[in-house]
């Protein structure tokens, strides 16, 4: 405000050279109206759906498939099957983008498909083909969390990871 206060004394001795700066600033203040203006419309979505979960630390991905693991054994027996991704996004308190790579995961695991129903308005459901009781928890903490290595040998087999099956973390 000094600034502009001033501008009078600035056009005396510039002329009209003067009003280049005022010119910036207001370029300045123009710029930052627009990018807090797409900052809010980028984070739009999330605040609509209600995620209230981030990204926290290593390991995010495999805590979000156990989840996703969980949720969808939960309702394995129910009518529908399955959860579709904003389902499980909703249920967990995530955005959807962020499913996208555990989900990736688990379906190169075939842990989980994707079934499209053929009606126009149905949505893709994700349901649980792994069975609980039998699948051995070592490829997915191979895939998210842990490569199994020369270096990380001595840890898998005094952890026992390899023999843990999935019920055991549900």
């Amino acid at each position: 405000m000094l600034y502009l206060e001033r501008v009078p004394t600035y056009s005396i001795l510039y002329g009209a050279f003067a009003t280049v700066p005022i010119l910036l600033v207001w370029i300045y203040v123009g710029w930052v109206i627009v990018l807090l203006g797409a900052e809010t419309a980028a984070y739009l979505p999330s605040l609509l759906t209600g995620v209230q979960r981030r990204a926290r630390a290593h390991g995010w991905q495999f805590l979000l498939a156990l989840e996703m693991l969980q949720q969808l054994d939960r309702v394995r027996l129910t009518e529908g099957k399955g959860l579709s991704i904003d389902q499980l996004g909703a249920v967990l308190k995530v955005d959807a983008l962020q499913l996208e790579p555990v989900l990736e995961n688990l379906l190169a695991l075939d842990w989980v498909g994707q079934l499209q129903e053929d009606r126009a308005d149905a949505t893709a459901r994700v349901v649980l083909l792994a069975d609980p009781d039998v699948t051995l928890l070592g490829p997915l903490l191979q895939a998210l969390l842990l490569q199994r290595e020369p270096s990380t040998e001595h840890l898998w087999l005094n952890g026992r990871w390899h023999l843990m099956v999935l019920r055991d973390v549900l």
